[in-house]
């Protein structure tokens, strides 16, 4: 509160209001503005820079200036009480004006960095875990990419505005102690601070509190001397496997030091599905998983330009995620990630305080068809040759390469000849390129036996490699391999150069032979129309199955809907002792196969009241906790969890049983066998109007279970979270 004899003071301030700008620069010096904030100016010789701002009683300020032959004066309400070329600091004991002003007898640019005031009001003493204080809600990154740009040339977050801005935290010590605040932190959150200005040496550290514990975190920051203008100290990060607060020590062994920190919180990140394009950039602190849709052939070229990043990768094959490589990405060192054949996704877990990861996806097949070209012609005539590469003779010029680094030593491709029967054709193939210890062989086949009915081997000659043969119409074969494969030892993923190839081909119809005509047998007409009505009646047979069983279930399923709250009924039998564990398991799994040929509220209905349920636009899921009696092992916590898909189609989906505290969930049975690993079951594809009920049995310490749902839906990330915790005891739940 103001006493009454500062009235005349607050009309001389009014009146200084009039005369002076407040919180104005000259137009005449040319000003420097980095992300919103003033940090120099350039003055000509003579010229004066001028600025204003208000402050109250007992508020610090201080000017750091970097030039040669500058001398900046701080005003008062109109009287001078500082001068310096460096540093001017200092704390007024009223309200008023501060006026700075900044002159230079040459032509130079003035670094500056201006807090214009900070009011002590910091703890002395650090508080304890349980004690309640003050938190700062400081900067908190929803989205990291408008957190961060690496084109800066670092990952640190960029700030707004001046220090008074909330994106920074200013404070000052007056008696040479430390000085606490304290700031709000979650589960996997990660705390950047940055030394942005200091007036001398200070030295800050960071502990984590919860309501009973306190732990101090390794890494701090510091500075020995006053801090250079605008040389803000490299952040540093405090990753937080709790929630609670991070308690924030500020020290300094010089009396009155001012100081500013650079605070933002960036949020624990979620698994997140990339699209499928050839270029992709992952940004993170501390942990990210991302999941990528791939196909054999492709090769991903990740690289970290600013930081070393360790990296975990996995690919998924036949439903099972296998290990494939890991590795530490360092600066601007790109590593090579070929995928495994029979893959669908590649997923990969990135760990660091931040990263920035490029991700290039390249395709390796043969002639760009998606697939890379086997080693051997096929053995058999019966056997699948599509996923030999075929040699469009029509087109002249087909691109290749021995991928050396997944062992590729010799690519096969598929002729087709067609024509008439007695038709002769000539093929010619010219292959050029990386070549040199390379031979070519053009084999025909023999359309009845499969044999070999002839071939022609050649190696290069004058700069490349020429082959040709005539061919009857049917399926032929060119291999191009290395003649002593021996001479590479290189391991998978290896990095060694490929040897890329062109093959160009020559194509003329030399007899096209006479139109081949065969007139029909009256047996084989009698016999075939026979033959298609019997084939036809056993393709019946398999839906005539599906459709009895389908029968079968619905009954089963109608007869339940009559019947209400079954897991209270199950419950009462096995009290009574009328059924076992065992006959209510086969019961619940019976049940759990039928339902879902009912509408979903008539399905819901026939559990009970759900403990915890979650609906939105697109899908419902809801959850029931059973009896324990009911677990396989007798240890696990058995529930069911209903999943109804309203709208989208989902790919890739899955669902998370999240421990909230404790060690992580492990699912150790799951009904219908979906697969499932650790904390997750993996649903796959689920389109509009799908509904599926699971019997999960979950074994771990923790009392509590969070149950979401991931995937994509209609090509992009969704995830949906019940916002309840479905709790195994009441006990617990109080």
């Amino acid at each position: 509160m103001y006493k009454s004899n500062m009235t005349p003071v607050i009309i001389a301030i009014m009146l200084s209001i009039v005369i002076l700008p407040v919180s104005g620069q000259s137009n005449s010096p040319e000003i420097t503005v980095n992300d919103g904030r003033l940090t120099s100016i350039n003055l000509e010789s003579g010229e004066t820079y001028s600025d204003s701002w208000l402050i109250k009683e007992n508020e610090w300020y201080s000017v750091q200036m970097d030039c040669q032959s500058c001398t900046g004066t701080v005003k008062f309400n109109g009287t001078e009480i500082d001068s310096s070329s460096s540093s001017l600091n200092g704390m007024v004991s009223s309200d008023g004006i501060i006026e700075l002003n900044i002159e230079s007898s040459i032509s130079e640019e003035v670094g500056l960095s201006i807090i214009q005031y900070v009011k002590e009001s910091f703890d002395s003493s650090r508080p304890a875990p349980n004690q309640p204080v003050q938190t700062i809600s400081g900067v908190i990154c929803y989205d990291i990419n408008e957190c961060i740009n690496n084109s800066r040339g670092n990952l640190a977050s960029i700030p707004d505005g001046e220090f008074t801005n909330q994106s920074f935290i200013t404070g000052v010590i007056e008696s040479g102690q430390s000085e606490y605040f304290a700031i709000d932190v979650s589960k996997g959150d990660t705390l950047e601070l940055s030394l942005a200005h200091s007036t001398s040496d200070i030295y800050v550290e960071v502990y984590f509190q919860n309501q009973t514990d306190e732990i101090l975190l390794p890494n701090s920051i510091s500075s020995p001397s006053k801090l250079s203008v605008n040389q803000a100290v490299a952040p540093h990060y405090w990753h937080f496997d709790g929630d609670g607060r991070a308690v924030i020590k500020v020290e300094s062994q010089s009396l009155n030091t001012l100081w500013a920190l650079q605070s933002t919180i960036y949020e624990s990140q979620e698994m997140t599905v990339l699209p499928d394009n050839s270029y992709l950039e992952v940004y993170g602190h501390n942990r990210n998983t991302v999941v990528l849709d791939v196909s054999e052939a492709k090769r991903l070229s990740l690289k970290s330009p600013y930081s070393e990043t360790e990296i975990s990768t996995y690919q998924l094959m036949n439903g099972n995620w296998v290990e494939s490589n890991s590795f530490t990405s360092t600066s601007n060192v790109a590593t090579n990630l070929y995928v495994y054949p029979n893959v669908s996704a590649v997923k990969m877990d990135f760990s660091a305080d931040v990263f920035f990861v490029q991700i290039t996806v390249e395709d390796y097949s043969d002639m760009g068809q998606g697939i890379e070209a086997p080693s051997l012609a096929p053995i058999y005539k019966e056997t699948d040759n599509s996923s030999w590469p075929i040699i469009d003779l029509e087109n002249e010029t087909h691109e290749g390469q021995l991928t050396i680094p997944i062992s590729d030593y010799s690519d096969v491709y598929k002729i087709e000849i067609t024509g008439w029967e007695d038709s002769i054709h000539f093929v010619k193939f010219t292959i050029e390129g990386d070549i040199t210890d390379c031979e070519v062989e053009l084999i025909e086949k023999n359309q009845e036996t499969w044999e070999d009915k002839d071939t022609k081997v050649r190696t290069i000659s004058s700069g490349d490699i020429q082959v040709a043969l005539e061919l009857e119409r049917g399926t032929h074969f060119l291999r191009i391999s290395i003649i002593n494969s021996s001479a590479y030892n290189n391991s998978w993923g290896e990095d060694v150069e490929s040897k890329f190839y062109t093959i160009t081909s020559q194509y003329e119809l030399v007899d096209e032979g006479e139109e081949p005509w065969f007139p029909p047998d009256e047996n084989a007409e009698k016999w075939g129309s026979i033959a298609r009505w019997f084939m036809g009646g056993l393709f019946l047979i398999p839906a005539i199955i599906a459709v009895l069983m389908y029968r079968k279930n619905y009954q089963f399923a109608n007869s339940l809907s009559n019947k209400k709250k079954r897991l209270e009924w199950l419950k009462k039998k096995l009290d009574d002792g009328t059924s076992t564990p065992k006959e209510s398991r086969r019961f619940l799994r019976r049940a759990l196969d039928s339902i879902t040929t009912l509408e979903w509220e008539p399905a819901c209905d026939i559990w009970g009241k759900y403990d915890v349920e979650h609906r939105t636009e697109g899908v419902a899921i809801v959850a029931w906790k059973l009896d324990e009696r009911l677990s396989k092992d007798g240890k696990s916590w058995p529930i069911i969890v209903g999943v109804n898909i309203i709208e989208g189609n989902w790919e890739m989906a899955a669902l998370r049983l999240d421990a909230p505290q404790g060690e992580p969930w492990n699912i150790t049975h799951v009904h219908p066998r979906f697969l499932s690993r650790g904390e997750e079951i993996f649903l796959d594809s689920m389109v509009t109007g799908n509904i599926v009920f699971l019997t999960i049995e979950i074994e771990g310490s923790s009392s509590c279970v969070d149950i979401e749902l991931n995937g994509r839906v209609d090509g992009k990330p969704f995830a949906s979270r019940i916002p309840s915790t479905l709790w195994r005891t009441v006990d617990s739940e109080e």
